[in-house]
């Protein structure tokens, strides 16, 4: 799935669903995660082919995040949201063109997963008032 792919799926999914916005945000980052960990295991592996189909879908979710922010909302957090978002998309982008030079890092990829999990952990305690 290419980053437009996943964002026009994204798009499709908010005009078409009855599910409430802030799930479809949950989903999301749940998504990458879900991504962000097969891509490690895949490279464990030295799964070419797999691992850059798990990075490609962990970048488009990243986008769809990051393009789907609400220009009208506070304009500090909206600016801080797109560069964490910009900033872990750089990160899996890296992470790719290392895994190809056979220089990829679980260590240094392994920051975006931490902020993945972290912005989740906010996104459904702060923003959705789920507890666990």
């Amino acid at each position: 799935m290419t980053a437009n792919e996943a964002y026009n799926t994204y798009k499709n999914m908010m005009i078409n669903t009855t599910v409430d916005k802030l799930q479809i945000v949950a989903m999301l980052y749940e998504g990458a995660l879900g991504f962000a960990k097969n891509a490690i295991e895949s490279a464990k592996q030295k799964d070419e082919e797999l691992f850059i189909d798990n990075m490609n879908r962990v970048i488009g979710i990243l986008l769809a995040l990051r393009d789907s922010l609400d220009p009208n909302a506070d304009k500090e957090t909206v600016d801080y949201l797109t560069a964490l978002y910009n900033f872990l998309i750089e990160k899996s982008i890296n992470a790719i063109e290392l895994f190809s030079d056979d220089k990829f890092s679980e260590d240094e990829f392994s920051i975006v997963i931490r902020y993945l999990s972290k912005m989740h952990e906010i996104w459904t305690g702060e923003v959705m008032g789920q507890t666990k």
